[in-house]
């Protein structure tokens, strides 16, 4: 991984984390899921303001926890 592609990363990363942080502000959830892109289940949405559905949610709080 060259300078570039880590700053891409690094970039990318932030963008998300801001993304996250005001969709948690306006209780809003998404409709598709950010990662695969996937329709976020309805009852999902209801539950938790989120943009992952469950099963890229899942993956990226094992990913998390290393």
């Amino acid at each position: 991984m060259d300078n570039a592609d880590l700053a891409s990363t690094v970039e990318m990363e932030a963008r998300e984390r801001i993304l996250a942080k005001h969709q948690a502000k306006t209780g809003v959830s998404s409709l598709y899921c950010r990662i695969c892109e996937e329709p976020i289940a309805e009852e999902r949405r209801k539950l938790v303001v989120t943009d992952l559905c469950l099963e890229c949610a899942s993956i990226e709080e094992k990913r998390n926890k290393r």
